[in-house]
């Protein structure tokens, strides 16, 4: 207690003097300040000059990466390119019906295609439309050209894993030749065949028939799935609803989509054990309509991929935008047949002076896709020299017709007192309609002759082309198209043998000089000798005028811009052939490193 006053005693005799602090407290003051303008605003400006340094380091750098990445982007593509890779799937559109796929029974544009894509054949069309082996390895033909023997590849394989054997072709071909079947391919009662080996079919015919390896072409069934039942009752058959198959695909799934099964859709995949190896498309989808207008609908709202069943260039801007297409040459031939029996038609005169007066090729660019010329009965391609037709000549019409008494009285062609009218039929097509009726405005208004058109539907069961116009050759004038095939062999549409209510030959066409030619051309195998045959037969058909022809058809192929299809240049015999090599069809891509 003491010490606490004692120092409180000296602090209080302290003499403090407030002018001595103040003194003091500037001096400290001033002394802050230059330590503080010394060691921190200095620093600050360096740190500034720093950060300035900084930033251009940093912004350098940034550079240099970005040129890097530019240079590393620009180096992987030389050594790298986008391709289609396997995998992914396909929809295609068809028309229907789709009632069986069992192959034999096939009919419909839906049942066809499904044949091509489930089932392989002995022979089939390559890409540039000529005849090749499918599962066949190839033919021996005797000297007299009436036998060939056909041999089976190695190794051939069904979908479920059984070997595709030449009993299954035994097979197959005695279901086509058995009349209880009923299938839908003919021919085969008249050719005998039978087992010469394990490997090996021999085919005896009657006569020699050059052509024959396009018949070769038919679907193969299984013998080993189908042997127990019943010919009358095969096209019933549970096989019918899910097939074992031997082509690229094989059987997924068949869904109805609507109530009454007017669409659906078939659900393939790639089939392993394809010969021809697994295809990269993992699935294939086959979407069934009953109508074109219900395909341009699935095109808008991107429901399939692809369609050949639309002609583009009908398509609304909308499709366009989204679809790319194709146009690729069919060996078909759009005609106007002349009915040679009809009480008008059957003088050689009238039927040239019809002919005479047709511009064809202004016909053919009236039509709203793109065609090819047709000059005659044979394809141009199968002839050494193309038979021309007739020409253009309306003075020369005319003159025939005046010849052969049809006069013109009251602006229209009259003998004794009887009008020249002509009864012309058209199927429902856009092109067939619109040459029926450039037809017969020119026959109306540069011949004078009266022409009546009829549009017959021929997916409308009430009409019945087959028996109400085809068989009894119902009309006078017919716009059809004929499939002509791989081969120039046309016989079965124009020898007189075929003038029959069973027959091709709508026209009932005969003449024996042009018979002949037909029957010497499909008995040689000689190219020349066959070319010389098939040119004689032209050039009488052209006299004759049993027919015009007016154009080879096209078909587009219509598909998104990002698969990978048919080849423009591919060449089509059949519309079915489009899937010539379907195995080779993508719709996926993926980087890979270009081969050195």
């Amino acid at each position: 207690m003491s010490s606490d006053k004692s120092s409180w005693n000296r602090f209080a005799r302290l003499k403090v003097s407030r002018k001595g602090v103040n003194k003091r407290l500037r001096k400290i003051e001033k002394g802050s300040l230059r330590h503080a303008h010394k060691f921190v605003m200095s620093r600050l400006d360096r740190l500034a000059n720093v950060r300035r340094r900084v930033s251009i380091w940093v912004a350098l750098v940034l550079v240099m990466i970005g040129v890097s990445a530019v240079q590393w982007h620009i180096s992987r593509n030389s050594f790298t390119t986008m391709t289609y890779a396997s995998g992914g799937s396909y929809s295609e559109g068809v028309l229907g019906p789709l009632e069986n796929l069992n192959p034999i029974f096939a009919k419909t544009s839906a049942e066809k295609s499904a044949t091509k894509l489930l089932f392989s054949s002995l022979y089939r069309y390559d890409s540039t439309g000529n005849i090749k082996t499918d599962l066949a390895d190839g033919v021996k033909v005797n000297y007299k050209e009436t036998e060939y023997t056909v041999k089976l590849k190695k190794n051939l394989k069904w979908s479920d894993g059984y070997d595709l054997t030449i009993n299954d072709v035994i097979f197959t071909l005695k279901l086509l030749a058995n009349p209880e079947v009923g299938a839908e391919i003919s021919g085969w009662r008249s050719i005998k065949f039978e087992k010469v080996s394990e490997d090996s079919v021999k085919f005896i015919l009657p006569a020699s028939y050059s052509p024959f390896v396009h018949a070769l072409t038919f679907p193969i069934v299984p013998e080993h799935a189908l042997k127990d039942v019943k010919p009358s009752n095969l096209r019933e058959h549970d096989f019918s609803k899910a097939p074992i198959s031997s082509g690229p695909f094989a059987f997924r799934l068949l869904q109805n989509v609507t109530s009454d099964g007017s669409k659906k859709v078939l659900y393939l995949q790639s089939n392993g054990n394809y010969y021809g190896g697994t295809a990269k498309l993992d699935r294939f989808q086959l979407y069934v309509y009953p109508t074109q207008d219900d395909i341009v609908k699935s095109l808008r709202t991107r429901e399939i991929t692809g369609t050949s069943e639309l002609i583009y260039n009908d398509q609304p801007a909308e499709v366009k935008s989204m679809y790319a297409a194709e146009s690729h040459s069919l060996n078909n031939g759009v005609y106007a047949l002349f009915n040679n029996n009809s009480q008008f038609l059957q003088s050689k005169s009238v039927r040239q002076a019809l002919a005479l007066s047709v511009d064809t090729g202004k016909l053919r660019q009236s039509l709203s896709s793109s065609i090819e010329e047709l000059s005659g009965p044979i394809l141009n391609k199968f002839l050494g020299k193309a038979s021309q037709p007739l020409g253009y000549d309306t003075k020369k019409a005319k003159s025939l017709l005046d010849a052969e008494g049809w006069k013109v009285v009251d602006n229209a062609r009259q003998k004794e007192n009887v009008k020249l009218k002509l009864n012309m039929v058209a199927l429902k097509n856009n092109n067939y309609e619109k040459a029926a009726q450039y037809l017969a405005q020119v026959w109306r208004n540069e011949l004078n002759i009266e022409v009546d058109v009829k549009v017959i539907d021929p997916n409308d069961a009430s009409q019945n082309i087959l028996q109400t116009i085809l068989q009894p050759r119902n009309f006078d004038v017919l716009i059809y198209e004929l499939s002509l095939g791989g081969d120039p062999d046309v016989y079965a549409y124009w020898h007189s043998s075929q003038a029959t209510n069973n027959g091709l030959n709508f026209s009932n066409y005969n003449n024996a000089v042009a018979d002949d030619a037909l029957e010497s051309g499909r008995s040689k195998l000689s190219l020349k000798q066959r070319s010389d045959r098939y040119e004689k037969f032209a050039n009488t058909w052209k006299t004759d005028a049993p027919a015009i022809a007016l154009y080879q058809p096209k078909f587009d192929y219509i598909h998104i811009r990002s698969v990978r299809v048919l080849d423009e240049k591919t060449e089509v015999v059949n519309p079915v052939d489009r899937y010539v090599d379907v195995q080779y069809w993508a719709a996926e891509k993926q980087s890979v490193y270009k081969t050195p």
